[in-house]
């Protein structure tokens, strides 16, 4: 099928909220469609980019130019988003192509990476996306917050005000400088975010300044019926203003029975709780059940060498990758990377210690928080310990914990 490409207008709005509603047909009302694409936080109409056979739109995505912290650097990074494909261009190649088009994009815009949001993994991962750091979702009893947590709130945490907001953007964003796969959020974001008028939040203090937050709503099923707390995120800058955060959110236990929190794949915070299952039954296997393991965001590299370069890293060391391309090792490719005061130079292999993978393996191990020496245990990288090890020492992330989904 031949296809042509462009961006998206408020001409096309019909058309697209038509083959939108095929591929997504959840409850959300054609105004809510038409919103989602022109009051878009994330980017605008213009970042939708449109597939067109013989004139008419047959595929639709968004690539939004994000902001993107790893390894404690900001890098550009292109959010694909919004998939759709119109029922009688399936099964056609289409999606495929308005990927490789948007792939295309973002290269020449300068992206270190592109990251998505799959409905489903394998699609992707044919065309070179590796899936991140999984998550754990905890719904845990209210009671089951220290008690000392408590305390500290009582005297360090408050309500947040009108006044706070720029202090709670700037706590966003030295949270996200630490963490990996945290986008930098647009200012049309935020204004979404505090115009929401079910979304509470408390913020704690240290010596006068404001130094973590923690947002989250209250669901109640019917009148009477039990409350939980569900939070949306907690940025803190020390693991004090943590513990106050959470004590504060302890101290709602006589309202609320239950509090749902999302954390970082090997956050300690569980090892701490005791009883959160509260009063749920277990089963003969599971005697306590705190929750479950949540999937991240899928990420692809373009352009190695802007990939590698583009990130933070610790210490200092030199090895070669090589990227096995199909199963002629002549179509290989191979560079050097050179490590030192945190960042990385790219330049011809060396031919001494090395690491092989795929593209996407690479995109795991350097953008998935994938240690290294776990890819090789996995199968889905091959180097010698010693080499293994070394990598997971320079080039070790954070597990990719990213808080807005777009």
């Amino acid at each position: 099928m031949e296809l042509s490409f462009r961006s998206a207008t408020e001409e096309d709005l019909d058309r697209l909220l038509e083959v939108g509603l095929a591929a997504y047909p959840d409850v959300r009302s054609a105004e809510e469609r038409r919103r989602g694409l022109t009051a878009n936080p994330f980017g605008a109409l213009s970042d939708l980019v449109v597939a067109e056979h013989d004139g008419t739109i047959v595929a639709q995505a968004f690539n939004y130019p994000l902001e993107s912290f790893f390894g404690g650097k900001r890098l550009s990074v292109g959010g694909i988003a919004s998939v759709a494909v119109a029922p009688e261009a399936r099964g056609r190649g289409v999606g495929r192509a308005l990927l490789r088009h948007l792939h295309d994009l973002s290269d020449r815009r300068g992206d270190a990476v592109t990251m998505l949001f799959a409905f489903r993994h394998h699609f992707y991962e044919s065309l070179g996306y590796a899936p991140t750091s999984s998550r754990k979702r905890l719904a845990i009893d209210s009671r089951a917050i220290p008690e000392s947590w408590c305390d500290l709130a009582r005297g360090r945490v408050r309500a947040a005000t009108g006044n706070d907001r720029r202090e709670i953007e700037r706590a966003h964003l030295r949270a996200a400088a630490r963490a990996s796969g945290w986008i930098v959020r647009p200012e049309a974001l935020w204004q979404r975010l505090f115009a929401r008028e079910r979304r509470f939040i408390l913020v704690a203090e240290n010596d006068g300044a404001l130094a973590g937050y923690v947002a989250f709503m209250i669901a109640q099923s019917e009148a009477h019926a039990e409350q939980v707390l569900e939070v949306d995120e907690l940025c803190a800058d020390d693991p004090t203003t943590r513990r106050a955060l959470l004590g504060g959110l302890g101290l709602m236990r006589d309202q609320v029975a239950e509090i749902v929190i999302e954390v970082a794949a090997d956050d300690p915070l569980d090892q701490v709780l005791l009883d959160p299952d509260g009063r749920r039954f277990g089963t003969a296997a599971v005697e306590h059940s705190l929750g479950e393991i949540v999937g991240g965001p899928m990420i692809r590299i373009e352009d190695v060498t802007r990939a590698i370069e583009a990130r933070g890293y610790e210490g200092s060391g030199t090895f070669d990758v090589v990227l096995g391309q199909s199963e002629n090792p002549a179509d290989d490719i191979a560079v050097s990377v050179r490590i030192e005061e945190g960042r990385a130079e790219v330049g011809p292999a060396l031919g001494g210690s090395k690491l092989r993978t795929t593209r996407a393996g690479l995109a795991a191990i350097f953008y998935g928080g994938l240690r290294a020496s776990h890819a090789v245990a996995l199968g889905l990288a091959d180097a010698d310990p010693r080499t293994a090890a070394r990598i997971d020492a320079m080039a070790a992330l954070p597990p990719v914990f990213a808080l807005d989904a777009f």
